[in-house]
């Protein structure tokens, strides 16, 4: 049999340091060393980590500050005045001029009037931001339960892939440990023996990779909930819905936007470009010859006119976010469709996938079982061995990643329908 250039310089390698070759695979076990940083347990479930995170979210103060937004709209709607009220002083006299003792004051209070319609978009406006408020709080904790089922579920892939490499490297080595027992024993031969080698040092790199993934998504997991512990059981059950419904927070959010675009439209476009000023005050006249005064009360009227061109900028900027919000909400609708679309064909194509592994893997440990007895009885050499211990090592990683992947697509599903845990 031609040997392949890793196997003839693995040969020489032996042939170099034999010592080295026999005792390598435990060195490398013992560096090998690991420590769960994430405890499964039984007591937690996937609200609690839901709760965690959504606690723990930058983001988290932001619908509390859309409600002080909205509280504060509602309280300048219910103001008895447009806008602040002003004080206004004047004094005059003739000391620069004429110099024969005029002397005018005056002290005015300019009060805003709400324009005809103002007041009530105001108020129309200040109940759009509270159900933003509302609905973007929904849209958030939406959010954030994605993450946490994101990162769940890969921390679970991660510390299954790393199970299934310790347990390939496991069996490489029972099988190394059997073929050096024969090769010693003069059964096999050593180029037998450097080629299950060469088959363990790959299933220990494929571990130590492994390991590497569980210890990234440990860091990801950790940094989103802030907690060392995840659920035993964080599983879900597939929600009956199969549309997106008009009350699907993401959905619900949009249309918030839009109803308070259109409010603030409203508002902008009703309060022109001035509030009209209802002016009342008080004011002394001295004569300049007699020095009499006349103290008097006055009351005038401000109406702002022809103001269309000042208001026009507001106004069109208040049309551009409303269209803006408009577009937004029809391009998620599409979105969330075609996500939902996507859930559903991956969930059902897992489910038939799962049953097909579930033969592969049957089949493909029987063949190992038959393989095994094979090889020991030399009726199928070590080449053929390794063939059919591949493909059940691969028949068992796909059913394993195959049934968890399944639970995933079902936590996606959930996600694509507003469901939160």
């Amino acid at each position: 049999m031609r040997l392949a250039p890793t196997v003839f310089g693995l040969c020489v390698a032996l042939t170099v340091a034999p010592v080295v070759a026999a005792d390598s695979t435990a060195d490398r076990a013992a560096a090998v060393s690991y420590s769960q940083r994430v405890e499964a347990r039984a007591d937690l479930t996937l609200h609690d980590i839901y709760s965690a995170a959504l606690a723990l979210d930058p983001r988290s103060g932001l619908p509390e500050a859309y409600r002080q937004e909205a509280m504060a709209l509602s309280a300048r709607a219910d103001s008895l005045l447009a806008g602040s009220p002003a004080l206004a002083l004047r004094h005059q006299t003739d000391e620069a001029g004429t110099n024969r003792g005029l002397r005018e004051s005056e002290v005015n209070v300019e009060l805003p009037l709400w324009r005809w319609g103002q007041r009530q978009a105001s108020r129309d406006l200040a109940e759009a931001a509270a159900g933003y408020a509302e609905a973007h709080d929904r849209a958030l904790e939406l959010d954030i339960a994605g993450l946490v089922r994101d990162a769940l579920w890969e921390l679970a892939l991660a510390e299954e892939h790393r199970n299934l490499a310790r347990r390939a490297w496991t069996s490489a080595q029972t099988l190394e440990q059997d073929v050096r027992r024969r090769v010693q024993a003069g059964d096999l031969a050593e180029a037998d023996l450097l080629l299950v080698r060469d088959e363990t040092l790959g299933k220990l790199d494929e571990y130590l990779l492994a390991t590497t993934g569980v210890r990234h998504a440990e860091k990801r997991y950790m940094a989103l909930s802030g907690l060392p512990q995840r659920p035993a059981d964080f599983s879900e059950t597939a929600s009956s819905l199969n549309t997106i419904a008009d009350d699907h927070p993401l959905l619900s959010e949009a249309r918030r936007r839009v109803e308070r675009a259109q409010a603030d439209l409203q508002r902008t476009r009703s309060a022109g470009s001035d509030s009209p000023q209802l002016i009342v005050g008080s004011r002394r006249d001295e004569e300049a010859i007699s020095g009499i005064t006349h103290d008097s009360i006055g009351i005038g009227l401000r109406l702002p006119f022809a103001g269309a061109s000042h208001a026009g900028p507001a106004i069109a900027s208040a049309n551009n976010q409303l269209a803006e919000a408009q577009s937004a909400q029809l391009a998620l609708r599409r979105t969330l469709e075609l996500a939902l679309f996507e859930a559903g064909h991956t969930l059902e194509t897992l489910r038939a996938e799962l049953e097909l592994a579930r033969e592969q893997e049957t089949l493909a440990q029987e063949n190992l079982r038959m393989a095994r007895i094979a090889f020991d009885l030399g009726e199928i050499d070590l080449v053929q061995r390794l063939r059919v211990q591949t493909r059940a090592y691969t028949a068992e990683r796909t059913l394993s990643l195959r049934t968890l992947q399944l639970q995933q697509a079902v936590a996606r599903y959930n996600q694509a329908v507003g469901v939160t845990p």
